[in-house]
């Protein structure tokens, strides 16, 4: 089965001097460490993601419902109440999300998990723990694939993340 493109609607801010730079990636993250939950966050910060965490699946679901759109889907494998694998089959099957691209994760990872997850429809499985690159790549790659960032905006942003990038969590 082909995969089919989901375009975000640009959403677009007014910045000095008459330019309007592309508005940050927006991804929503389900975790129930809120530890990870922060250290994702920090990853992410900066001024192309914008980044919304949840600790279940059922809080991203209404997210999504209530705020669309969303670049991109983080979500842990193992959650409390519908798990991960839940999640990315319930996104799939809703024709409003359907296409939206998600990055499973785990801590307790095998070639099961990640057979598991992509048999769900996941566009990528991400062991933990990461490192801040593997992250920060992953995320630009699949987020990019859908919407993608005028390459100098680009640039700018992984240039400014450049020093922390082999550090793993």
């Amino acid at each position: 089965m082909g995969k089919v493109s989901y375009t975000s609607p640009c959403r677009q801010r007014q910045g000095g001097a008459g330019n309007t730079p592309v508005m940050p990636w927006r991804i929503i993250v389900a975790d129930d460490d809120p530890e990870i939950c922060t250290l994702i966050k920090t990853i992410l910060r900066g001024s192309l993601y914008e980044v919304i965490v949840c600790s279940d699946a059922e809080s991203v679901l209404v997210r999504l419902k209530r705020d669309q759109p969303y670049d991109l889907v983080v979500s842990d494998f193992m959650l409390p109440g519908l798990s991960g694998i839940e999640l990315v089959t319930m996104i799939r099957a809703n024709p409003s999300t359907a296409n939206v691209p998600i990055l499973m994760i785990s801590g307790h990872s095998n070639y099961a998990m990640d057979a598991r997850s992509k048999g769900a429809g996941a566009d990528h499985f991400l062991n933990k723990p990461f490192t801040v690159s593997q992250l920060r790549t992953t995320v630009n790659t699949l987020a990019g694939r859908f919407r993608p960032l005028p390459p100098e905006e680009l640039a700018a942003a992984q240039a400014s993340g450049a020093s922390a990038n082999k550090t793993s969590f």
